[in-house]
């Protein structure tokens, strides 16, 4: 009799899985009315009717079953899923609630009571919930197959175990987040979202996916949905910090300083280690910078450097500041803090360009650029191929070339009108931003990543088919950018065009002109120029040497690998000055270079031309930049909130000798060109 059960129950299941779920159903009433005590079989009569779309009667069938069993857990589990299926929240939660209180390791009755707990904003049960799944979990020696195989790099492999376990287990957290992983280290950040939010349908409060949820939309540029789920996860979990900074981090990527600065005083509150409150100041110190507060960063960064040791980042965000002057006490705990064998070389390395910045301020020019290069060579990220740069510079110039330019976006994109300067990090490119911002007509942002990830989607585009062209399909393969701007139709450019308008809305408030200052973007003047016909490209020009050192002695957050090493910044100005120079021939006026040296010596000559390019009439205001509030996040913000001063020209003079590399590496044809 068991064995004939046995079979009988794999042949209904197997129909129910074939889309056989109306013969399963028919042969399951026969059968019951033969066992009418028959558990199982009420079961997967109950599955057959759901498979059939008529939850009302397998709820019915269900509802007999928990009656007829009331102490079986998976009546109740049945029964909860059925409520579930018809949006009954409280039955479903009552039936699970019995469900599990008669199973304790009742692991999908957990998963689906937690999941219900959050719809209805229940958050401690919500939470309780998910930690009693996350006990009773079953699927952990599947997963350690999974995380074996990641550890042994055999990625396809990982990705086919992950992809089994989600079929078995819908949004299964561990393989979701292990998928996601996978997607987004070949740079498919979509491919990484949607894993993501599948799984959070199922747990929602699952803190580790919805943070990877969150970088996975800040990988894309998506910072306003990435911003709704930071806020979700702060709502689940508000009574610690972590999810304070992760807010914070996603609101200054938003340019929202004040609510992000908000995230981190809360975090500071809630911080509960030496390491935790000093991290929490240092960002809090990075946020009082950007908005002007003076006095109050500097005490952030004071603060942090005292909670924390060896705190390299703390003392180069008090040198960044740049009007900061250091003690002697405090060069003296530089020194000890280089000296330190405890300290990491990326906190080592920062301390060492903020002392080479307290020699600097005193005169001591040998000692200071002995420092910045002690700083250079312990940064561990400089990855940069000078080959690879050129190759792919020149490539830009023959692809876009007078014929590629004549084919632009038609009609173009509608809303305001972008004004980008490019150019070199430290070649005044935030002078002039704060010049313009001055103006009644244009706003500041930042320095915008929406067109870089604009590209990596264009990238994404055209390595599918090419785009259309005349309306034909190209080909199949398609081609990378930046060859597949060939391949775009004219309404395609548009689309492009208002999808980077569109992804800008976030940091605009309705001027007729905005401001993109990313300086990299020399090198996508012609794609500004094919998708957005209407922009506007100031390129800010600075003494190779000026330009140079300055590069040099910064330490930045993140990229710039070319400005670790004196040659390499030579390779990369002298590829930058071939490109513009290329800009100039094939889009002559398109690109107004405007010299830092000239901005300053005839500021208000060079502050009419700027408007005049921007077709917008002189104002004395951008004459006054200084005494503009706005937030500036660049390490120029404190040079920028002074009047026009003359001390940074030519200041490479009093590192002459130690700049003789760089002289060498540049050139005797390119600095002849700045012999003004």
């Amino acid at each position: 009799m068991i064995g004939q059960q046995q079979d009988f129950y794999r042949r209904v299941s197997q129909q129910i899985r074939d889309g056989q779920p109306q013969e399963a159903a028919a042969a399951l009433r026969d059968w019951l009315r033969a066992q009418p005590a028959d558990e199982i079989g009420k079961s997967l009569l109950g599955s057959a009717l759901m498979r059939c779309g008529d939850t009302e009667a397998a709820l019915a069938v269900f509802a007999q079953a928990s009656e007829d069993h009331p102490q079986s857990f998976a009546a109740f589990g049945d029964l909860g899923f059925a409520h579930f299926g018809l949006g009954d929240n409280a039955a479903a939660i009552a039936a699970f609630e019995r469900a599990v209180q008669l199973n304790v390791n009742f692991y999908p009755g957990w998963c689906h009571l937690h999941s219900l707990y959050f719809r209805i904003d229940q958050l401690d049960r919500a939470r309780t919930a998910f930690a009693a799944a996350e006990r009773c979990d079953p699927h952990g020696a599947h997963f350690a197959q999974i995380q074996a195989a990641m550890q042994q790099q055999r990625f396809a492999e990982a990705e086919r175990l992950c992809m089994s376990l989600l079929e078995r287990q819908p949004g299964y957290p561990r393989a979701a987040y292990t998928l996601a992983q996978l997607a987004s280290q070949v740079g498919a950040f979509e491919e990484a979202s949607r894993i993501l939010t599948l799984a959070l349908s199922r747990y929602p409060v699952d803190v580790s996916l919805r943070t990877a949820l969150v970088v996975s939309y800040e990988e894309a540029g998506r910072y306003p949905e990435a911003a709704a789920e930071a806020r979700t996860i702060v709502k689940i979990k508000s009574d610690t910090a972590a999810p304070w900074l992760i807010l914070g981090r996603v609101l200054g990527h938003c340019g929202s300083y004040e609510e992000c600065l908000n995230a981190y005083e809360r975090a500071l509150a809630l911080a509960e280690s030496g390491l935790e409150k000093g991290n929490a100041q240092l960002l809090r110190g990075h946020v009082l910078k950007i908005l002007g507060r003076h006095d109050e960063a500097v005490s952030a960064y004071r603060s942090s450097i005292e909670q924390v040791p060896h705190n390299g980042a703390g003392w180069w965000g008090l040198a960044d500041m740049k009007t900061y002057r250091f003690g002697d006490e405090e060069m003296a705990a530089l020194r000890e803090l280089l000296s330190s064998d405890g300290a990491r070389p990326e906190q080592r390395s920062q301390g060492a360009f903020a002392l080479g910045k307290a020699h600097e301020d005193s005169g001591e020019y040998p000692q200071a650029f002995h420092w910045y290069s002690e700083g250079n060579a312990l940064r561990t990220n400089t990855d940069f191929d000078a080959q690879k740069h050129w190759a792919g510079i020149r490539t830009i110039a023959e692809v876009f070339d007078e014929r590629l330019l004549a084919r632009r976006a038609d009609p173009a994109a509608s809303g305001p009108v972008p004004i980008f300067i490019v150019g070199l990090p430290r070649s005044g490119s935030t002078l002039i931003e704060q010049i313009l911002a001055s103006h009644s007509q244009i706003e500041g942002t930042m320095e915008l990543a929406t067109l870089p990830n604009l590209v990596r989607r264009i990238t994404i585009d055209g390595g599918r088919n090419g785009g259309r062209k005349g309306g034909e399909k190209r080909g199949e393969k398609g081609a990378p950018y930046p060859q597949s701007m060939a391949l775009f139709s004219e309404a395609e450019l548009a689309a492009y065009g208002q999808t980077y308008l569109d992804d800008t809305a976030i940091y605009r408030s309705g001027r007729r002109f905005f401001i993109d200052k990313l300086p990299t973007n020399f090198d996508k003047v012609g794609l500004i120029h094919q998708i957005l016909p209407q922009a506007i490209v100031i390129d800010a020009r600075r003494h190779p040497l000026d330009c140079g050192f300055s590069c040099f002695k910064q330490h930045f957050a993140a990229g710039h690998a070319f400005s670790y090493s004196l040659r390499n910044i030579a390779d990369y100005y002298n590829a930058y000055l071939y490109l513009m120079d290329h800009w100039d021939r094939v889009l002559p006026g398109k690109v107004l270079c405007v010299r830092y040296e000239h901005l300053i010596r005839d500021t208000e000559a060079m502050v009419s031309r700027l408007l005049q390019h921007c077709g917008l009439p002189f104002e004395e205001d951008c004459l006054r930049f200084f005494e503009n509030r706005r937030s500036v996040r660049t390490a120029s913000s404190e040079q920028v909130r002074q009047p026009i001063y003359q001390s940074a020209l030519a200041h490479w003079k009093n590192f002459e000798t130690e700049l003789a590399p760089l002289v060498e590496a540049l050139g005797e044809s390119t600095l002849a060109r700045f012999g003004d």
